[in-house]
Order: C-alpha cells, then structure tokens, then sequence
C-alpha cells in the first residue's frame, strides 16, 4: 500500500511540472480588493505615482527599404525624437510594394513586413511612403506635417500602463510581457491594448534617393503584433473604469527569427476600439 501512494504521489508531481503555460492571461483588480486571480500569477509591479503620468504619443510611420525618400522621414523622426523624447513612442512599420523583398535585386531580399503591419496599412489605406499616423486618427501625414501635428495632438490623461518584460523565463528563446493598466479618468467607449514588439538597429540595406547605402541602421522597427494587430480587451465588454486597474500578459517566441533580444522593445497601446484613438502609450526594452 505505501508503494502505490508513492507512485501516485511521483504520478501527480510529474503532472504538475508538466502543465502548460499559455496566454494571454487577464486580471481584474479593484481598489477594494476584489476582483478574481486567474493562474499564473504575475510579477508585482511598483506602486504607481499617477501625479507623474503624463499622456504619451504614438507615431506609426509608414516605410519601406525600397523608397528613395523614407530616409528623409527617418531623419526627421529622429529629430522629433530628440525634442519629444520619451512622451514620443514610434513604430516603423514597413509595409507595401516599397517594402516588400525585391525579387530581382538581391540586395533588398530582406523580409522586413510583418502580418500586423500589412493589416495596418491596407485599414488605413496607405498610399504613398513616407507617412505617418499620429494616435491613430484617421488622417495620414506626410513628413512636413508632422512637427505641426505631433505640436497639436491631445495631451488629456486617460490612463497609465506599466510594464514587465522577462526574457527566458520558460526557455532561452521565450518573452513574457506583463502590462499594467490602470484609468485615472472615465472613458465611455470600450478599449483594446495591443502589444508589438519593434527593434532598432537592423542593419540592412536602404535606398536613399538615388544611392543604394548596404549597411543602413533601421530604427523602431515593426517586428510581430505580440497579441495581434488589434489586441485584446481587458474585460469581457472592453470597459474599463476609473481608479480601477487590469493586468494582462502575453508570451512570445523568438525561435526561427533573426531578432536581437537585446535591440528589441514592448510598445503597449491602448486604444479606442470605436474611433481607434490612442489614449495612452507605453515603451520598455525586451530585455
């Protein structure tokens, strides 16, 4: 009898050891204390000071290694950049015949689309490159608009996300992603918070007007909607309310894919699912 309850005991530690462990995973907390933990848990996050949030821009800009003037754009971005710093999150999303691997030169044979990024811009119907999208309104800026337009973009604060990053928790080539978000005012619509992971410094080639440059470093670059195109809602309505906060975590692979962890970045977007505005945006290194 006592070898059987050994065995059984050695049966059920194995099952254990061996549950899978899979996403995205969802956790209503509420200020009371209420609200259901759903397994597994996540990190602990810091308390947040919500005096110091402040309401940050997402920049999606439209490229592609095949267009003779996106290296204007790109220079220009980083311009802004320096300016806005961190209250300015871009996402380069190559995309379009100008992006797409250009079968009779072998020196742009490099895949640099992505599933979400052609979603994107065929929803947004992009039709000439450069361009930029700002918080996700409708309107498709070329490169002289935007300093006036990045100068005019709503600055009301709706909500803060944080983020938790931890690169080979279940394997060497796997990174979890814990988000935080927490609404400092009512919103009536229902939201989505998508995850895209970007890398900067990829080296590879460009054609800059009529120069063809080998070894051209591409910043912010679109690599994988995390948890789609459009991500996920937070609740079962997508409602999410004052003072309250939700956490959410996905995991991805880096497995079969040229990407440098240690270049890598989560943008996290939070977003109206009815208008598609940005109410708040968020940046932190994958590793």
């Amino acid at each position: 009898m006592k070898k059987i309850y050994l065995i059984l005991l050695c049966l059920a530690s194995l099952c254990i050891g061996c549950d899978k462990i899979e996403g995205p995973f969802m956790t209503a907390i509420h200020p009371a204390g209420g609200g259901g933990v759903f397994p597994p848990s996540g990190p602990e996050f810091e308390p947040l000071d919500t005096s110091a949030v402040y309401r940050k821009i997402l920049m999606e800009e439209y490229t592609g290694h095949y267009c003779t003037n996106c290296p204007d754009g790109h220079a220009e971005l980083e311009r802004l950049h320096g300016i806005y710093g961190d209250t300015l999150v871009i996402v380069g999303i190559h995309s379009g015949s100008l992006a797409a691997p250009q079968v009779a030169n072998p020196d742009f044979s490099y895949n640099f689309c992505t599933e979400a990024g052609d979603e994107l811009h065929n929803y947004f119907n992009i039709d000439a490159l450069p361009a930029a999208i700002i918080n996700r309104h409708n309107n498709i800026w070329s490169v002289q608009r935007w300093p006036s337009k990045l100068a005019a973009a709503d600055r009301t604060k709706y909500a803060a996300i944080q983020l938790i990053n931890q690169y080979g928790l279940f394997n060497s080539q796997t990174l979890r992603v814990d988000a935080k978000v927490t609404m400092l005012a009512d919103y009536p619509n229902p939201v989505r918070l998508s995850l895209f992971l970007i890398e900067n410094d990829v080296v590879k080639t460009q054609l800059q007007h009529s120069e063809t440059i080998l070894e051209y470093h591409h910043q912010h670059v679109l690599r994988a909607g995390i948890n789609g195109t459009f991500g996920d809602y937070l609740t079962s309505d997508g409602i999410l309310k004052k003072n309250e906060s939700y956490t959410y975590a996905r995991t991805i692979s880096f497995a079969g894919h040229d990407w440098n962890i240690d270049n890598c970045y989560v943008v996290a977007i939070l977003h109206d699912k009815v208008n598609g505005e940005v109410l708040q945006v968020e940046q932190l290194k994958a590793n």
